[in-house]
């Protein structure tokens, strides 16, 4: 009898093992060798200009109207706007909990000509639209119904995404006054011996919409897990790789811990025909101190909508922000060199052929 009591023990163990967070299996999964093509990048030009000052740039996105923006933390003001047509630069929302201030960016968006810049600790946005001069300005400035948001994206200039740490669902849609529509979503699977719920906090994740708004591109931080939102259909799709990691939870009382310990996806960019997402893949041990150059990526994926992967990108320099010019076939990288960040454009026309 005691046999019997030990061998249903057993077998209902491993299936809350296997079962824990998302109930649902991911739709599938890729490898390095899913990418056919592969190009490697080496013949990056620096951009110069002796009036930029960049600090500890966090966020680097391309504005059509030809201007790089940038979110920057410890220095006077957080937004820097390069004009690439006459190198003039332009700095913007200050340090500070007041009107037009915000005390760390977190998150740059661009949705036809404006700027979206989002602050997790005031819980709010702040819209920056230009003049007929290429000088920017506030045009709008307000805050979100959501609490502890971790991620925000702007989809349309009247919907907007969001994560939240604490939800037990994946996705929070707002309306462009910042209110909630609807919640979505559950999480990704994981293992853990304790009864420990997903959340955002564990699935931690960068995210971009297609320029149409109908579709949200996910990619966890600390697994390889990516995700595809169908807005309209209210649907999502996983795929993993390329390491396939099965990740375990700890619950350690006031937080917890994930084995095995990988920095993997980190920011994405988009087009109407598919999404990039840089990714760098590195395993740290417990209680490694992690040197920076070994924190940030220095390859980019590159998918079409339905998850399918198109082509891989190696770079020499890790980099933090990237995006690109998809109308010149420009990339342009925040790269680490020499430890100091550098600005680098490559041309990437034979990447599209």
């Amino acid at each position: 009898m005691r046999s019997i009591e030990r061998l249903i023990f057993f077998v209902v163990a491993i299936f809350f093992l296997t079962s824990c967070g998302n109930p649902k299996k991911d739709n599938g999964n890729f490898s390095d060798d899913s990418f056919k093509k592969v190009y490697h990048l080496t013949d990056g030009i620096l951009y110069k200009n002796d009036s930029l000052f960049i600090g500890h740039p966090l966020w680097m996105k391309y504005h059509p109207d030809s201007f790089l923006v940038l979110q920057d933390y410890q220095t006077p003001e957080l937004i820097k706007i390069i004009d690439l047509k006459n190198n003039h630069i332009q700095s913007m929302i200050p340090e500070g909990r007041g009107p037009g201030e915000m005390l760390v960016g977190w998150g740059i968006e661009i949705i036809d000509k404006d700027i979206y810049a989002f602050g997790a600790q005031l819980n709010k946005v702040i819209v920056l639209s230009p003049d007929d001069d290429r000088k920017f300005f506030i045009s709008g400035e307000f805050g979100i119904d959501v609490k502890l948001v971790m991620e925000f994206c702007p989809l349309k200039k009247d919907l907007f995404a969001s994560l939240c740490a604490a939800d037990e669902q994946r996705l929070t849609l707002l309306d462009g006054d910042g209110k909630i529509i609807r919640k979505t979503g559950d999480f990704p699977s994981f293992q853990s011996s304790s009864n420990i719920k997903g959340d955002n906090d564990i699935f931690q994740s960068g995210m971009i919409g297609s320029p149409d708004g109908n579709i949200i591109a996910l990619a966890c931080r600390s697994t390889d897990v990516i995700e595809i939102y169908d807005v309209k259909k209210d649907e999502f799709k996983r795929i993993q790789g390329p390491k396939g990691i099965r990740l375990t939870v700890i619950d350690q009382g006031i937080a917890k811990s994930l084995e095995p310990r990988f920095d993997t996806y980190m920011l994405l960019s988009a087009c109407e025909d598919e999404f990039w997402v840089s990714y760098n893949g590195y395993k740290s041990e417990k209680g490694e101190q992690i040197a920076t150059e070994n924190q940030l990526p220095k390859q980019i994926f590159c998918f079409d909508w339905k998850g399918r992967p198109l082509r891989k990108i190696l770079l020499d320099y890790p980099f933090g922000g990237f995006d690109i010019d998809w109308k010149n076939k420009i990339l342009y990288t925040l790269e680490l060199r020499d430890n100091y960040p550098h600005i680098v454009k490559y041309q990437i026309d034979t990447i599209f052929k």
